[in-house]
């Protein structure tokens, strides 16, 4: 998720804020289906962007940018194998330059993309959102080993649960760092203030003292 904000960020500044954002529905772009909003999400509102997401099992939703990956794989496919991951990069910048800036699409009266882009009025976001955290409900269960994992940023987490747990199934609330785990009663197991430094959490020191 820290990537695909890295990347929208690095955008935004070449290229302006866009006024609306339009995405599958894969984890790392929206938590809507765990009933919550990840980072990426809380970024969009507080920027007044609107986030769009395609139907699922939808492909035309989103059929410009799957017609666009038909042509680079078109054009990869006439190109040297690439030994290294450097020179497949290579190979994508200059496909990217040259579609957008010298090869004119007739669907644009013969115009580049970049043209064509240019040329357009903008859209600007809406309304900033005062948005402090992001939030979502997570449904798992616990392994063999007492633990549950939960995916926080870019890192994959494992929250200690206690062996006597195993195979339990849980209901995680994610707040930032404040992550709530119940049973299927609704009942506190543990609570946790996630540590992005480490990959084991321990449950907080106050909810300890109180199981002890």
């Amino acid at each position: 998720m820290l990537d695909v904000k890295a990347i929208f960020q690095e955008t935004r500044e070449r290229y302006g804020t866009p006024a609306s954002l339009l995405t599958d529905n894969r984890a790392i772009y929206t938590s809507r289906g765990r009933y919550g909003r990840n980072g990426f999400e809380s970024e969009l509102d507080r920027l007044g962007v609107l986030a769009k997401h395609s139907s699922p099992y939808h492909a035309q939703t989103c059929g410009k940018v799957e017609r666009f990956h038909q042509t680079m794989k078109r054009f990869l496919a006439k190109q040297p194998p690439a030994a290294t991951l450097a020179e497949l990069q290579t190979q994508l910048n200059e496909f990217v330059r040259y579609y957008n800036d010298v090869r004119p699409h007739r669907a644009l009266e013969r115009r580049t993309p970049r043209e064509a882009y240019q040329a357009r009025v903008k859209s600007y976001p809406g309304d900033v959102k005062n948005v402090t955290a992001h939030f979502r409900v997570r449904y798992d269960k616990i392994d063999t080993n007492g633990t549950v994992t939960l995916r926080y940023g870019s890192r994959l987490l494992h929250l200690g649960m206690g062996r006597k747990n195993a195979s339990q199934v849980v209901t995680m609330l994610v707040a930032d760092p404040d992550v709530r785990v119940l049973n299927p009663e609704g009942v506190l197991m543990r609570h946790f203030m996630i540590d992005p430094s480490r990959s084991y959490q321990s449950a907080s020191k106050d909810q300890l003292s109180t199981m002890s």
